[in-house]
């Protein structure tokens, strides 16, 4: 199946965008309770969908709206910007440290998961190339985890809620859509060691995925 290629990322685009809409909106008309309630729902709608078209979020839906439910409903309850926001920020930190930790403890999390998402082969999966590879990319994942929390505090102390919404999403959607294109980059070129990789490309234009 060929892929649209407009339909699918104008989708995720109005995914991204529209719980920052809803939250700035609802914020600045009736409130923090307004705001967090239908950035919420909004993300939940998200996650369901996602699961109905197969995505690798589908596995974790349960435990991803439990924590969206949980964290609106603390931080309507407290009406406090810094508890619903510091929830966010702490979950991020804590799952970088989740996945240096998995390198730690030697099993690396992306060794396991990466081929959800691309068809590595087993003879791929096999080779020491492969995992020494993905044990680094887990460390750089959570490394970008621990820095971006870090800029998260700064920044919400540096401006208004409003502010803080609207600039983490500016900055952070093309940050974290550039460091995802650079890790690839350099993932598929260092995998070029493992025998008969044929490349990041190739294995995600193969017949069978949408």
């Amino acid at each position: 199946m060929t892929p649209d290629p407009t339909g699918p990322s104008k989708g995720r685009l109005l995914d991204s965008v529209l719980p920052v809409a809803l939250f700035l909106v609802l914020n600045r008309m009736w409130g923090l309770a307004a705001g967090v309630a239908g950035a919420t729902l909004w993300s939940i709608k998200v996650a369901v969908s996602r699961r109905h078209r197969g995505e690798v979020v589908g596995r974790f839906l349960p435990i991803l709206v439990a924590y969206l439910v949980v964290r609106a409903g603390v931080g309507i309850w407290t009406d406090s910007e810094a508890v619903y926001f510091g929830i966010g920020i702490g979950t991020k930190a804590a799952i970088g440290l989740a996945l240096i930790g998995t390198v730690v403890r030697g099993r690396p999390i992306l060794t396991r998961y990466a081929p959800v998402v691309v068809p590595f082969s087993a003879e791929t999966q096999a080779h020491p190339g492969y995992r020494r590879v993905m044990a680094r990319l887990t460390v750089l994942l959570g490394a970008y985890q621990l820095v971006t929390s870090t800029w998260d505090v700064w920044l919400f102390n540096q401006t208004s809620t409003d502010g803080y919404v609207l600039i983490r999403f500016v900055v952070g959607w093309p940050a974290g859509t550039a460091a995802t294109m650079v890790a690839l980059l350099w993932a598929d070129r260092a995998l070029r060691v493992v025998p008969d990789y044929p490349g990041l490309l190739e294995l995600m234009e193969r017949p069978g995925r949408c």
